[in-house]
């Protein structure tokens, strides 16, 4: 368990309300996860067909697609009401259950609220189908969902828990407005968790807790960085804390002032010195639109011998992003980045 977990979870189990700001690839997701799984699979009654009990709002359909695919793996991994069990290599064909029937599970599967999977009246026709007890979307979609024309069909009084995640980016992106009127359409007797990486924007973070969390429990999870002071008794090094940080201490940031038209030069040659001089041999651009990344990846061929792709969201294969001896480049837009882990990229 890491120390996010360790902290949160407990808080969660005992409603508390939580402010969690911890590293990426600190664990927060199942920080969040785990605690609303055992909340509703231990609850005395059963929620309806109708009633939402988890809420989980992400600023991105890739992290909510993530988000939405852990819910799915533990829910599906839970035994079922008539003794069916997660497929395994030792269990026959005739027990094992199809992919697309849920009917047997004991726990109805999530239901995922993004623009790109269905439009809004299918999102309610499937959650009433399904009897999804957990919600994971979009603001945008989440609002439809809630409050457009399924308003008196989707019924949230038995929420027990709403979970913010990335929410400096669902801040970001504008999403302020529309989560101050998903919070005022949502039962005030609830366990809140807001969660994120940063907390650039204070005042803008401090209103959303006020509107929406009641006294939470504040968890920073921050990286220590020590260094060799000098040489105490008995020639002992002597160890003192000299920072402590909010990102990965290995991580480095460096910039370029360049003209508009030598982006795509300087890049190369940005490229071409790790490459030399670093033996690096994985790497990841982001640009700022979609439009940017199909342009400079029909650049490539200005590029060295190396092989970008490119892609939009997280759930494209990546099959080339493996251990071949040359150097991949791989572009994207910032959204992608969440969410996103390939094997050999730091």
């Amino acid at each position: 368990m890491t120390p996010v977990q360790a902290s949160t979870i407990p808080l969660f189990m005992q409603n508390k309300d939580v402010v969690v700001e911890a590293v990426t690839g600190s664990g927060k997701t199942l920080a969040f996860v785990i605690p609303i799984l055992e909340k509703l699979i231990r609850r005395e009654i059963k929620l309806r067909k109708n009633d939402v009990g988890a809420l989980i709002i992400s600023p991105t359909r890739e992290l909510a697609t993530q988000i939405h695919s852990i819910f799915s793996l533990f829910l599906s991994s839970q035994p079922s009401a008539l003794g069916y069990t997660s497929p395994s290599p030792s269990t026959s064909s005739s027990q094992e259950l199809p992919e697309d029937d849920h009917t047997n599970w004991e726990y109805p599967p999530p239901l995922l609220l993004v623009s790109s999977e269905a439009s809004p009246a299918q999102d309610v026709k499937k959650f009433l189908a399904t009897g999804a007890d957990i919600i994971v979307g979009t603001p945008g979609r989440v609002e439809e969902f809630l409050l457009g024309k399924s308003r008196d069909v989707v019924n949230v009084k038995e929420l027990e828990v709403l979970v913010l995640d990335e929410a400096d980016r669902l801040l970001d992106l504008g999403f302020q407005q529309t989560l101050t009127r998903i919070l005022s359409h949502l039962p005030k007797q609830r366990r809140t968790g807001l969660f994120s990486a940063t907390m650039t924007d204070a005042d803008a973070i401090s209103e959303l807790v006020r509107v929406g969390l009641r006294n939470p429990a504040r968890i920073v999870v921050k990286v220590q960085t020590k260094k060799v002071k000098g040489k105490g008794r008995d020639d002992a090094p002597e160890r003192e804390l000299i920072e402590e940080r909010r990102i990965p201490a290995n991580l480095q940031n460096y910039y370029v002032k360049c003209r508009a038209s030598e982006k795509l030069l300087q890049l190369a040659r940005i490229v071409k010195h790790e490459v030399k001089h670093q033996q690096s041999s994985r790497f990841i651009v982001y640009f700022a639109t979609c439009a940017c990344v199909d342009y400079f990846y029909r650049c490539h061929a200005l590029f060295p011998p190396w092989a970008p792709s490119s892609s939009y969201s997280h759930t494209n294969p990546f099959s080339i992003l493996d251990s071949r001896s040359y150097s991949v480049c791989s572009m994207h837009t910032p959204r992608d980045r969440c969410g996103c882990s390939w094997p050999g990229l730091a």
